[in-house]
C-alpha cells in the first residue's frame, strides 16, 4: 500500500466522479481508512464534499486545487 495524496485522491474523484471511499482505496492502492481520513482532511478545506454515507465527490474549489498541486 501506499501512501493516499491529496493529489491522487482529488484526481481520481476528477476522473471518475462521486465514488465510495472503499473502491477509491482500490484505486489508490490505500487503506479504507485512510482514504476516509484524507477525504475529511479534504472536506475540511473545501475541496471534497461528502455526499452520502461513504461516498464522496470533488468541489469546484477542489478542482481549482488540483490545477494547481504538483506533488
Amino acid at each position: 500500500m501506499i501512501r493516499c495524496s491529496s493529489r491522487g485522491l482529488l484526481a481520481v474523484l476528477d476522473e471518475r466522479g462521486p465514488a465510495p471511499a472503499t473502491s477509491l482505496a482500490a484505486t489508490l492502492d490505500a487503506h479504507p481508512m485512510t482514504v476516509r481520513a484524507k477525504c475529511h482532511e479534504l472536506q475540511s478545506a473545501g475541496y471534497v464534499r461528502q455526499i452520502s454515507g461513504d461516498v464522496y465527490t470533488i468541489t469546484e474549489r477542489g478542482r481549482d486545487h488540483l490545477s494547481r498541486l504538483t506533488e
